[in-house]
């Protein structure tokens, strides 16, 4: 059995998780503002407007319940600049560790074509995650189309989201050699 991964919402509908977010301004603090602060230097831009595509992760009866204020957003970005851009991802191992999940900070997406973006694989980068006031993302949907990630992928990112955040580093690990030994 097929499953699509995504479907077409028309312009109007409701904010769900897995929505994709074309052309999204984030508010985000000016760095050069605090650093002048800690100097006494004067900077009167204390924040900076940053334009992303991203994908919304709250989830939807938080959305559609009015429980929530702002909506989680995470960037998502094309894989072919990744690849591009170098960090290893050159490589046909390393993407086929993407795709598998083995790195918990990238969700890979399957190919998509969005009203303003190309058609390519993109990934969901966990690095960065905005809260946005839900007002300004349904005012920024209002009439616009957009792609929605569908169950049971929708489901995938939100696991993988989880598991980005619930890692736990030990201090101190079992060792390896303890392990293998066992019983011998």
């Amino acid at each position: 059995m097929k499953y699509k991964w995504y479907d077409d919402v028309p312009a109007n509908s409701t904010v769900e998780q897995g929505d994709i977010v074309e052309r999204c301004n984030i508010i985000i603090p000016n760095e050069r503002h605090y650093s002048a602060i800690l100097n006494n230097e004067e900077n009167n831009e204390p924040l900076d407007v940053k334009e992303i595509n991203g994908i919304v992760l709250s989830q939807s009866c938080d959305i559609q319940n009015e429980k929530i204020d702002s909506i989680i957003l995470c960037p998502i970005w094309s894989l072919q600049k990744f690849v591009e851009k170098g960090d290893g991802f050159r490589s046909s191992k390393m993407r086929e560790n993407l795709r598998k999940g083995i790195f918990p900070e990238y969700h890979l997406l399957q190919k998509f074509k969005g009203n303003e973006l190309p058609e390519d694989f993109y990934y969901v980068d966990f690095h960065r995650i905005y809260s946005v006031p839900k007002a300004f993302i349904e005012a920024l949907l209002k009439n616009k189309t957009r792609k929605r990630l569908l169950p049971p992928y929708r489901e995938h990112l939100s696991q993988s989201f989880a598991r980005y955040f619930m890692r736990v580093g030990l201090p101190v690990d079992i060792p390896n050699d303890e392990i293998k030994n066992y019983g011998a």
